[in-house]
């Protein structure tokens, strides 16, 4: 498995005041443009592959993420691998691997050995539609 960097950014914003003041300033000081947005989640792409993610407490997957409100997550050549790599080594596996073909990524989570939520992702060129 190799490590490429951390490139997946998750923030929990408490009031949807606070989730609106992030959205403007990612949107209209920081030049971002949504890439997909739900209720109480909006997921921003950066062109060298980063993902920053804002929530409502709402939006959050079931197993939610960290107190203080931050997750991260580390980009790698092979989810697949890094996956029975992280489970061999004590981390809890978070729900499936999601893929979005269309966009060449796969994400899946996990709790590692301090408790802890954090990432894993994959990108590799998208698919032909």
């Amino acid at each position: 498995m190799q490590v490429d960097g951390i490139t997946w950014h998750a923030v929990t914003l408490e009031d949807e005041t606070k989730f609106a003041a992030m959205k403007k300033l990612a949107t209209e000081t920081l030049g971002l443009t949504p890439m997909m947005e739900m209720p109480g989640v909006s997921v921003f792409s950066m062109p060298n592959g980063t993902i920053l993610e804002l929530y409502l407490p709402e939006g959050l997957p079931p197993f939610g993420y960290n107190e203080g409100g931050v997750a991260f997550g580390f980009r790698v050549d092979d989810i697949e691998a890094a996956s029975r790599a992280v489970e061999a080594a004590g981390g809890e596996l978070l729900g499936q691997i999601n893929r979005f073909p269309e966009m060449g990524y796969a994400f899946r989570h996990f709790r590692g050995p301090d408790g802890r939520v954090y990432g894993l992702n994959e990108q590799k060129a998208p698919a032909e539609g």
